[in-house]
């Protein structure tokens, strides 16, 4: 399965709860931002916790 993590940069408020979460997949940027860094650091359980902690729901993965 592969998975594709996006993030929309204009609804992201930098709250950091997708960061604690993935571990390593996504990191905030300069700006307090969320971007995908590493998909593969963790796991789809990980990434789906992420996803569904995000207050604005600026996270969006595509399992196929």
């Amino acid at each position: 399965m592969t998975v594709h993590v996006s993030i929309d940069r204009d609804l992201c408020i930098g709250s950091g709860n997708c960061v604690h979460l993935s571990h390593g997949a996504i990191e905030l940027d300069d700006y307090d931002v969320a971007e995908v860094r590493d998909v593969g650091a963790a796991t789809i359980e990980q990434l789906r916790m992420a996803q569904r902690s995000c207050p604005t729901a600026a996270i969006g993965l595509d399992e196929s």
